[in-house]
């Protein structure tokens, strides 16, 4: 699926068939060989999800409305190719610190380790929080503090990077938006909640700041995320017509394979070839989820094209963006995934004519502050697996968080959409 995305995206080949029939061919083979690795939870939801798209879809055609099956098994094809290949970062991204280091202790400490979350989860996602928090949990069991603190910051970075699986579904169902315009109304935002954070723990966690026991940032960490900025810029303005989700894909292929040909060449094949037999297979929830989360959305568009009436809103401002966050944050405390909020109301919104790039920020701050409110959301339920804090916990710990982060982007999505029209 990752090489045939990859290729036809850069490529453009001319086959008497669509080069997407084979990627989403292959993702739904995927997808059948791994399911039954999925969480018990997500297999329900997936089944349900799936349930309700065939219905529609099977609705719309009865109703003589044509069914586009291409964008039925391979319309997220794009973004899961995208969110595979950045995934492969972790084999270079962070090095191994020293077990016999000794790790930093106090306010700097702790200011160090979450700009360190921000800026290494910026690129290599949820592998930096984790890599982080198991370097902590190994000299002093991760605690609520400790927990909360990179939790909320990880997310923090779904408002703006483009190498967040985020950002690829944004990118994928509204179209129009775009990511430079994204990144400047985003990146403050995250900047907003670092801040956030950082003088909560100050002022109401004086005691654990002072005992912080952080994980230390080197230059050297943030090499592969700089080259790997520059090879996406780079492929921004030597392929403009590229898609934006096949140029981070193929920059992060390519940054992944030179950095280890560079380490240690005998290894590489061996390397990536592990990673492809046992590290592709752990995004069976991400690809399981996103192709019923597809499936869904098809169903919901043949619904709009048989004429059925969507929503009771008539335009979509900045008002009706700071309801439309709200809205989204209520169903994330529920359970309920951003990609399938994104998937379901996009092509009823589509409808109002919005400003792509105000849907794709409110889009982007509802997967920021919902996934760190879930007790449902992967980011959760990994630090509960990992470090036994239970899901249900983190969400409630997180909720006054939200809600203070809630009321600075209501601000926020009125000041940038006077800004930015």
């Amino acid at each position: 699926m990752v090489l045939i995305t990859i290729l036809n995206g850069l490529f453009q080949f001319s086959l008497p068939f669509d080069p997407a029939w084979l990627a989403g061919v292959a993702s739904w083979l995927a997808a059948l060989l791994l399911f039954n690795n999925a969480s018990r939870i997500l297999q329900v939801q997936v089944g349900i999800l799936l349930a309700i798209g065939l219905i529609l879809i099977f609705y719309a055609a009865d109703q003589g409305v044509e069914i586009n099956f291409l964008n039925v098994i391979s319309s997220n094809s794009g973004l899961l190719s995208m969110i595979a290949a950045v995934g492969f970062l972790r084999l270079v991204a962070i090095s191994d610190t020293d077990k016999e280091t000794r790790l930093p202790v106090g306010r700097r400490s702790y200011l160090h380790t979450l700009l360190g979350v921000n800026v290494l989860s910026t690129i290599i996602n949820i592998s930096a929080p984790m890599l982080i928090a198991d370097r902590i949990h190994q000299q002093r069991p991760l605690q609520r503090f400790t927990s909360q603190s990179i939790t909320r910051v990880f997310c923090g970075c779904a408002s703006w990077s483009p190498f967040f699986g985020a950002m690829a579904v944004v990118l994928t169902y509204v179209s129009q938006a775009k990511l430079l315009w994204i990144v400047l109304a985003g990146l403050p935002f995250t900047v907003m909640g670092l801040v956030v954070v950082y003088a909560e723990a100050r002022i109401r966690y004086p005691t654990e700041v002072d005992s912080f026991i952080g994980y230390p940032i080197h230059l050297d960490s943030l090499k592969i995320p700089f080259v790997l900025v520059i090879c996406v810029v780079l492929g921004f303005w030597l392929l403009p017509e590229t898609p934006v989700l096949m140029v981070i894909a193929s920059s992060a292929l390519l940054v992944t394979t030179l950095t280890l040909v560079i380490r240690n060449r005998a290894s590489v094949t061996s390397q990536l070839g592990d990673y492809v037999v046992n590290g592709l297979p752990r995004m069976v929830n991400e690809l399981t989820l996103f192709l019923a989360a597809g499936v869904l959305a098809a169903g919901m568009s043949a619904i709009i094209e048989n004429g059925v009436p969507v929503t009771q809103f008539t335009h979509f401002d900045a008002t009706t963006s700071i309801q439309l966050l709200g809205f989204m944050l209520l169903c994330a405390v529920i359970g309920i995934h951003p990609v399938i909020l994104i998937s379901s109301l996009t092509p009823l919104i589509l409808t109002l004519d919005p400003n792509p790039n105000l849907l794709a920020v409110t889009y982007l701050f509802a997967w920021n502050l919902g996934t760190c409110s879930s007790p449902l959301s992967g980011t959760n339920l990994v630090f509960q697996g990992r470090y036994d804090i239970p899901s249900w916990k983190a969400a409630i710990w997180s909720w006054p968080y939200v809600i203070v982060m809630y009321l600075i982007a209501a601000i926020w999505l009125q000041l940038i959409a006077d800004l930015f029209p």
